[in-house]
């Protein structure tokens, strides 16, 4: 694991050198609302999730118990950077399939949820394999892919699990979702979404990047990319070559470590952010 962190951040930090500032700060994220987005976030209809399945699915966060340290610990962090640089949107992917990105997002979003005063929105943009739904066990008519394609408002088509987490989830696939991603107008309504809702922090759960093309045609909307890579499966080039995609378009938050069998009692699961 040493030999991993110790090439990734070389190659980090050759990057990092010759990277230049990607746009002026935002807001801090945690912001007073105005009355109409109160009514906007009392308006989504509530999400009640099954907390079995929840455990089942591995998403501990909701609870805050002791399986919900590595989380936590993760959250904070990226609470902390996001903040430092004026950054509210991030995107969540892998190098590979079954990394484990979508149970990360889960956790994140249920982490961010017990933030009292912080607001945030989840949306399942892996179209062509969607699972966000699965894990939280919804079933519905609609999905990201309408809110997009302007079928059915974010208003009617998201979700809001607690108070304060708004899910935009997919109970079907959608073919050639890269299209879509690269429109003009798809970036129209993600302002209109963040606009309408002022979240302190956006979360995207993007496909794998050495997939297909989907992440890259989304990266243009975000601010940061955060990297889920599965120890033991994701080699070190595959994990590089993600990151040196991901640096050309967009700040790279860092990456985790998951499903990690060895680690440090005394700190905690091996994971790390830049």
């Amino acid at each position: 694991m040493e030999k991993l962190q110790a090439a990734l951040e070389q190659a980090r930090r050759q990057r990092t050198e010759s990277a230049s500032e990607r746009g002026p700060a935002k807001a801090a994220l945690v912001r007073p609302l105005q009355q109409n987005v109160v009514e906007a976030w009392d308006a989504l209809q509530p999400l009640s999730a099954d907390p079995k399945l929840l455990q089942r699915n591995r998403v501990y966060t909701s609870l805050g118990n002791a399986h919900a340290t590595p989380y936590d610990m993760l959250r904070t962090k990226m609470f902390q950077l996001m903040n430092a640089n004026g950054w509210r949107r991030v995107a969540i992917t892998s190098p590979s399939p079954g990394s484990g990105k979508t149970t990360t997002t889960a956790n994140l979003a249920s982490s961010f949820g017990r933030q009292v005063d912080l607001r945030s929105v989840v949306m399942d943009m892996d179209m062509r394999r969607p699972s966000l739904a699965r894990v939280f066990g919804h079933s519905g008519t609609y999905s990201v892919f309408d809110v997009l394609e302007e079928t059915v408002p974010f208003a009617e088509q998201a979700l809001r699990f607690g108070k304060n987490v708004a899910l935009s989830m997919n109970t079907k696939t959608a073919r050639d979702p890269s299209e879509l991603f690269l429109r003009r107008r798809t970036a129209e309504i993600i302002d209109e979404i963040e606009n309408t809702y002022q979240p302190g922090i956006m979360l995207f759960d993007m496909p794998p990047v050495l997939s297909n093309d989907d992440t890259r045609a989304f990266l243009d909307n975000v601010d940061c990319a955060l990297i889920v890579a599965e120890a033991e499966q994701s080699t070190i080039k595959q994990i590089d070559l993600c990151e040196r995609e991901l640096a050309e378009q967009t700040n790279v938050l860092g990456i985790v470590l998951n499903k990690c069998r060895f680690s440090d009692d005394s700190y905690g699961y091996g994971y790390g952010l830049n």
